[in-house]
């Protein structure tokens, strides 16, 4: 199943924002630094889209899932992308602590991952790296 869908600039951009792709998320993908809750979107938008090198270029290096070998992350996350269905970004609050260069932003992700129920709820980690956020993990919610 390929789930990864070509979508115009012009179309509403996938993270639910009513914005069109081109005016939302397609500017932070081209360049312009976001806050952690544009980059939740923005990455939400990302593995919709199968920007894989955004997903890359936005994990910090100390993240859990980080890999040295570009190829094989790339690949995988190409793949983990055509497995997943997304349907629905909503983000819940969010919380910057700018002594530390860390924050917080808890959200809900609704998806199927190979045709199941795979909707999650999370609080991310971004840590601020040079002059841009950065994904660092996430706690998930055992309520959800």
């Amino acid at each position: 199943m390929l789930a990864m869908v070509k979508r115009s600039v012009n179309d509403p951009c996938p993270c639910g924002s009513n914005a069109k792709l081109k005016h939302c998320c397609g500017r932070i993908h081209g360049g312009r630094p976001p806050s952690p809750p544009e980059l939740v979107r923005a990455r939400y938008t990302a593995f919709v889209l199968g920007k894989v090198r955004f997903i890359i270029d936005t994990t910090h290096p100390s993240a859990p899932h980080w890999n040295d070998d570009r190829t094989a992350w790339r690949a995988e996350l190409v793949d983990y992308c055509r497995r997943v269905s997304f349907s629905g970004l909503q983000l819940h609050e969010h919380e910057l602590d700018e002594a530390r260069g860390e924050a917080h932003v808890t959200f809900t992700v609704a998806m199927e991952l190979d045709g199941r129920d795979a909707s999650f709820r999370e609080r991310s980690r971004f840590l601020e790296d040079g002059n841009r956020w950065r994904y660092v993990d996430g706690e998930l919610d055992p309520s959800r």
